[in-house]
């Protein structure tokens, strides 16, 4: 499989917790961006693997669905139509885009799916419209049901967000936002904790004391919570801050997880050849367009070293049910390595917080939530 990741850098209004590079939406020429995608896409493709044996395509943010209905059918016409001509027995199995209630209308609705989209991925984050505020967010809880419905109307698989630890966020409020997202029933929930990244007015409000961080012990009720209540719903929790029901799990990031390669169009898009290289685009979106348009050099790239290799393999596998393959990991990087790795694991399988099962080593519902301890402590 092979992943296409298209970033629309445009937001209404930036979220206080957001550090994804973002502009304000003031008057975008969107069709000069749309058409650096489709040239972007045009010099890159020959970097596909001809043996994928399928596509994905996930189109993030930013806010994608502010595009306006011709300049993105425009853009997924071209991208599905060059796709088509290079490898035309390679099926799209999944397309999937990003949006925000508040932009949900009939319209768009049936022009995504008519463009080829068969999966959406809302940003709702909380049913409480005093947290929806604090944390910036554009919609209220009313504006996120109705737009639920609307996308129901047009769609079979929907992907709701979900985020915890939010400031003045209480057990009973996320136990509310839990009840109803179980009502409305979508497919996959993507559970977030709250992150305090540098950079961001959530970070700078905390400094200042205008926002209080939640405490780590109400952190981990609330994702016990969440595991408990959507484990009991029918869902199942696929990898740490992802849960779906069965045969709805996110193809496109799972082969995140799974390393497979991945071409990412847009400023600030990374991407991955399923090998050794990572290569990422310039974080602006003026630039980017103007050296597309110019045939000058817009991205950068990395060889990635035997360890930084291993180390990823311990990360990403982790972050999944299944776990690390032990005996893949000793294929790639050799018996020493895997004698090294399972002495560091010693103490957490152990304590229980990590499971050798069917040769896999993989986390246990405990050590799910000291993740970041157990998987540092492995390499």
């Amino acid at each position: 499989m092979a992943g296409i990741y298209i970033h629309i850098p445009y937001c209404k209004s930036k979220c206080i917790y957001c550090d994804f590079y973002s502009r304000a939406a003031h008057s975008p020429d969107w069709h000069r961006f749309c058409k650096a995608l489709i040239m972007e896409f045009e010099s890159r493709i020959s970097e596909i693997p001809p043996d994928s044996g399928s596509f994905t395509i996930y189109i993030g943010g930013g806010t994608p669905s502010l595009l306006p209905p011709f300049e993105f059918k425009f853009l997924m016409n071209s991208i599905t139509t060059l796709l088509g001509d290079r490898h035309p027995r390679i099926p799209i199995i999944e397309a999937t885009i990003e949006v925000n209630p508040d932009d949900v209308t009939p319209e768009l609705c049936r022009c995504w799916r008519e463009s080829g989209v068969t999966r959406v991925s809302m940003g709702v984050q909380t049913l409480s419209d005093t947290e929806l505020h604090i944390i910036g967010r554009r919609h209220n809880a009313q504006r996120a049901r109705e737009a639920f419905e609307t996308l129901r109307s047009e769609f079979s698989n929907i992907s709701l967000d979900l985020m915890f630890g939010l400031p003045k966020q209480t057990i009973d409020s996320l136990d509310h936002t839990l009840d109803s997202f179980i009502k409305m029933r979508p497919e996959h929930i993507s559970a977030y904790s709250l992150m305090y990244e540098e950079r961001t007015a959530l970070w700078r409000l905390r400094d200042l004391g205008k926002i209080e961080e939640t405490d780590e012990d109400l952190n981990v009720r609330m994702f016990e919570m969440i595991s408990e209540k959507l484990n009991n719903a029918g869902y199942e929790r696929y990898e740490i801050s992802n849960y779906s029901l069965p045969g709805f799990r996110s193809r496109h990031n799972s082969s995140y997880w799974k390393g497979s390669p991945y071409i990412g169009l847009g400023p600030s898009a990374h991407s991955y050849d399923g090998a050794i290289t990572r290569r990422w685009n310039i974080a602006d979106i003026n630039l980017y367009m103007e050296r597309i348009e110019n045939g000058g050099e817009y991205s950068e790239k990395e060889i990635l070293g035997f360890e930084e290799l291993r180390e990823e393999r311990i990360m990403t596998s982790l972050r999944t049910i299944e776990g690390l393959s032990l005996q893949r990991y000793e294929a790639s990087f050799g018996s020493t390595r895997l004698q090294r790795l399972l002495n560091a694991a010693a103490p957490f399988l152990q304590s229980g917080s990590l499971i050798i099962d069917e040769k896999n080593l993989r986390l246990s519902e405990t050590g799910v939530m000291i993740s970041d301890e157990i998987i540092s402590s492995l390499f």
